[in-house]
């Protein structure tokens, strides 16, 4: 009689993990709609490069933007394709982008990376 008790706790664990688990297959790789969709908000026709390019390289963009400003200050001037002129600071980025609150947030936490951005500058986040 012992012997079924422990079978069945044993079925009924082995069960319940197979159902956490298929509760959670199938939701990797997928970005949470609500934050897809606050992130779509932003209108990218008018970013200073294509939409694909930066989200593949935009750390590298914000990073030459900052040693590019820190050495030559407000005569750092980024030309788009489309021969705007631009002001490489944060505050460029952030004219578009700073509108949605979570612009930069969602993603990061959801690619489990924590840029340094935010060591010097107030994040969007923090302003009321």
């Amino acid at each position: 009689m012992r012997k079924r008790h422990i079978l069945f706790i044993g079925l009924l664990a082995a069960l319940l993990m197979a159902l956490l688990f298929s509760f959670h297959a199938g939701t990797e790789g997928e970005a949470p709609a609500s934050q897809a969709a606050q992130a779509a908000a932003v209108d990218s026709s008018s970013c200073v490069y294509p939409k694909e390019y930066m989200h593949t390289h935009h750390m590298q963009v914000l990073e030459d933007w900052k040693n590019t400003a820190a050495h030559e200050g407000p005569d750092a001037v980024h030309e788009t394709a489309d021969g705007r002129k631009l002001q490489k600071n944060l505050s460029t980025c952030l004219a578009c982008h700073g509108s949605n609150r979570y612009f930069c947030f969602s993603c990061h936490a959801y690619a489990n990376v924590q840029p340094n951005c935010w060591n010097c500058h107030i994040s969007p986040l923090e302003t009321p």
